[in-house]
């Protein structure tokens, strides 16, 4: 009898170790995604041409019509003339591209 019951507590507790671990492994990708950076596309860091200082890193990949840089929030943009200046006219120098601190 005891026997019986033995094998239905390790039952139980393989099913809910096996439920821990696809949870486990579904949040994986997203934790990694937020505190490393992407290694599978290379990385381009430009600079601020107002404030040297300011720089920033980003992936870059190849896309359906070419080119394609990741954005910090995400979003995946076509580079224009290069992702360079792509990524520094998007991000570091977004407000000097509309004129608002002209210098």
């Amino acid at each position: 009898m005891k026997a019986t019951t033995a094998n239905a507590g390790l039952k139980r507790f393989g099913a809910a170790l096996i439920v821990a671990s696809g949870i486990a492994l579904g949040l994986c990708p997203a934790l990694a995604e937020n505190s490393s950076p992407d290694l599978r596309y290379p990385h381009i860091t430009v600079q601020s041409d107002l404030y040297p200082s300011q720089t920033i890193s980003a992936p870059v990949r190849r896309g359906p019509r070419g080119d394609e840089v990741r954005l910090p929030g995400g979003t995946w943009v076509p580079c224009s003339f290069n992702c360079y200046f792509t990524l520094r006219n998007a991000t570091v120098d977004f407000w000097r591209r509309y004129d608002v601190f002209p210098q």
